[in-house]
């Protein structure tokens, strides 16, 4: 199926299938061709900023299809920004500025902008090769020329893209028609939504989510993202960009939790998996405004140390880095923290084949929800990275960010079951940095004692990784889901921040620091603590009938909706504006146009034909009585 990114016309945009291979093959369709607009068949190892921005310079082209380069291209691609999130982080003209739009430091040196670019056709992403192939084969029939240099002869293949999006402008105009529309009509006709999702939470001891926590108590804050993005709609694999860190995340928990006397640690420890953080950080902007309105159970000063994982999959000789905020570590009470933050974490990485260092104290920190607290609070925070300076993922929020960039690979010949077990390199690596965190998280919260008991599974990371980058249609991720939920899991996962849905938030459930148990119905102590979910539960041998039970989790729900929203600042430059427009049909489809003189000539014959006819039947009306023997009209009568 096409995956589409908009504009296109309300009828849809169609022209005549030009097949670009390489490069050359452009200037038919944008010079020499006489037959325009174009429909562009496009390689996907062209797909670049430059081939785009030649593309929508000219009224010559009327659509695009872009067939997704297999492998990877060599060279990278980033549809993203160089300096993803710029105005939105921590670093501004009026904090930092030295570091505004990461001015010497260029995380995404891949990033070429098209993502934020506009436009004037539709662009289609076609990821089945036999898709592709009939198109080809189409082309090949009726649009190459008999002789170089020559028109080829009709009838043409072309090719119809339909996705015309209701919004217009930008999300003040869309967001202010959707709201007239809802306040003085019966039926709205909304045209945009805000992006909208959950943050997922949950804490090592219990925290009842309707009540507060004492200002006077400090906790553990670890959190990483989970959503991607990438140039085209819901495609969205996010292997290195958030899978890999909040796998390890979750193994991390799962670890701690198991932790002998973890239960009894002075310090709590909150777990928080932010989504949209692509866009401009919507998920810890929420969080943050939420905690200062006092409508989530913590508020900033609760916050005793602030963890986050960014990308850790693409570790060069196992070496992660330590980002601060040197704004911060200004001062010296924050810096004194900060300082304590990192000989924990260098202790716990001892033993361990995870090495840790530290980048130059004048660097800033890495595009991290971390930021978003720090422009609220001076918060004794690391952040822990793969890259030193630019990121080590060549294709950060593109297609091309899958299993295989973070080097995932399986023996041949194994069964989805089997690849479901199978525990990869990748997955041993990760294990290894859930341990160092799970094992400095154990230290940062109280504990006192030896760490080295504190493992991370690898059974689980290798699990979490089939599932959320391979095949979330599993029989792990099965058990694990509402029986009416079966339809959530597909066979290609995808992590785009939704509307109004709940992701992959019941998959999140048996990796709450406490732990999933089934159990009778009747309630445990502190109902107001957890949440209760039915789960099918796993198969019951080789029969087809499952063993369902009731699960009791402290993980919790709180919304990722950008407070621009809840304060109607649709134009905020302080948070994220991010909408997506309504639409209703999405088609694509191929058929041979005629010559324009045989069109012509259809018409004309047409038009005679209607004429002749109205002719006739003037005629025939005219002289009905004479040629069907009708008899006259009577006169009238006289008396």
């Amino acid at each position: 199926m096409p995956i589409f990114r908009p504009p296109a016309s309300l009828s849809g945009d169609t022209g005549v299938i030009h097949v670009v291979e390489k490069e050359e093959d452009l200037e038919w369709a944008l010079s020499k061709g006489p037959h325009p607009p174009y429909m562009i068949l496009l390689n996907g190892s062209l797909f670049s900023r430059e081939i785009l921005m030649q593309l929508k310079g000219t009224s010559r082209i009327s659509g695009l299809a872009v067939a997704a380069a297999s492998p990877a291209p060599s060279q990278g691609f980033s549809p993203g920004l160089k300096c993803p999130n710029d105005g939105f982080g921590l670093y501004s003209e009026q904090h930092g500025p030295e570091y505004a739009h990461c001015n010497g430091s260029i995380w995404n040196p891949w990033g070429s902008g098209v993502s934020y670019e506009d436009f004037p056709f539709p662009i289609f992403l076609l990821q089945d090769a036999n898709e592709t192939e009939v198109i080809k084969e189409c082309f090949r029939a009726h649009n190459v020329p008999a002789a170089a240099g020559a028109a080829p002869r009709f009838p043409l293949c072309a090719m119809q893209l339909q996705s015309h999006m209701h919004a217009a402008a930008s999300t003040v105009t869309c967001m202010r028609r959707s709201s007239l529309q809802s306040t003085f009509s019966i039926n709205p006709e909304i045209v945009c939504d805000p992006l909208l999702d959950y943050n997922v939470w949950s804490s090592l001891k219990p925290i009842n989510a309707s009540g507060k926590v004492e200002p006077e108590q400090r906790l553990i804050l670890a959190a990483t993202r989970v959503d991607s993005h990438s140039f085209f709609w819901n495609v969205a694999p996010g292997a290195e960009a958030a899978v890999g860190s909040f796998v390890s995340l979750l193994a991390a928990a799962q670890a701690l939790q198991a932790a002998p006397g973890a239960l009894q640690l002075p310090r709590n420890v909150l777990f928080v998996f932010f989504q949209g953080e692509t866009f401009d950080y919507i998920g810890s902007s929420r969080l943050v405004f939420d905690m200062e309105q006092e409508k989530f159970p913590l508020r900033l000063e609760n916050i005793g140390a602030f963890l986050e994982l960014g990308q850790v999959s693409l570790r060069n000789d196992s070496v992660l880095w330590m980002h601060t905020d040197p704004i911060s570590r200004q001062n010296q009470s924050v810096d004194s923290q900060v300082q304590n933050l990192l000989d924990v974490l260098l202790s716990s990485s001892s033993g361990s084949n995870v090495s840790l260092q530290e980048p130059e104290n004048s660097q800033p920190l890495p595009p991290s929800s971390f930021q978003r607290f720090l422009r609220s609070r001076n918060i004794p925070g690391v952040v822990l990275s793969d890259h030193r300076t630019a990121f080590h993922n060549r294709y950060f929020q593109s297609i091309y960010d899958t299993a295989e960039n973070i080097r995932m690979s399986y023996p041949e010949g194994l069964t989805p079951e089997e690849r479901l077990e199978f525990v990869t390199d990748t997955a041993k690596a990760l294990a290894e940095v859930s341990t160092l965190l799970a094992r400095a998280l154990f230290s940062l919260a109280g504990g006192t004692g030896s760490t080295e008991s504190i493992k991370a599974d690898p059974k689980t990371v290798t699990r979490l990784l089939y599932g959320f980058l391979l095949n979330s249609n599993n029989s792990w991720f099965q058990s694990l889901i509402k029986p009416d939920q079966k339809g959530i899991l597909g066979p290609f996962p995808q992590h785009y921040v939704a509307l109004f849905s709940f992701s992959f938030f019941p998959l999140f459930f048996p990796f709450s620091p406490l732990f999933l148990h089934v159990f009778p119905i009747f309630p445990g102590p502190f109902p107001q603590h957890y949440m209760y979910w039915w789960v099918q539960g796993p198969l019951q041998g080789n029969s087809s009938s499952r063993a369902p039970g009731c699960v009791r989790s402290g993980v919790r729900l709180s919304p990722a909706l950008s407070p621009a929203f809840e304060l109607r600042r649709w134009d905020s430059r302080e948070f994220s504006t991010w909408t997506e427009s309504r639409w209703k049909d999405i088609r694509a489809r191929i058929f041979l146009v005629a010559s324009r003189e045989l069109e012509l000539l259809t018409l004309s014959l047409g038009v005679l034909v209607l004429l002749l006819s109205l002719l006739c039947t003037f005629l025939i009306n005219a002289k009905a009585s004479l040629l069907f023997g009708l008899p006259a009209p009577p006169g009238s009568s006289g008396y």
